[in-house]
């Protein structure tokens, strides 16, 4: 792609329950583990389908911490596409 990104992912599932998922998907970006879900409150996406759960959402954020394309999920299985994270982070180019 050429563009100097950095992905992480923040998950407030059970540890074992994400480390599980980060070895099956092969994952090679961090997985910040949040508990006390401070991150995905601070975000806004907490909670946001009543639920005590974090909705579903994609962020991407700009080196100077500017939220540049988000997209919060409408349902627990509303998730961005590959494509729409890609178009986004192009757009930063």
């Amino acid at each position: 792609m050429g563009l100097d990104t950095e992905v992480l992912a923040v998950s407030t599932d059970e540890l074992r329950g994400a480390a599980s998922v980060v070895e099956r998907l092969g994952l090679e970006f961090p997985i910040l583990y949040d508990p006390e879900a401070m991150v995905v409150r601070e975000y806004g996406v907490y909670n946001l389908l009543r639920d005590s759960l974090a909705t579903p959402s994609t962020f991407v954020i700009d080196k100077s911490g500017d939220v540049r394309w988000m997209h919060i999920g409408e349902s627990r299985y509303d998730h961005a596409t590959n494509q729409e994270i890609i178009d986004a982070l192009l757009e930063l180019g």
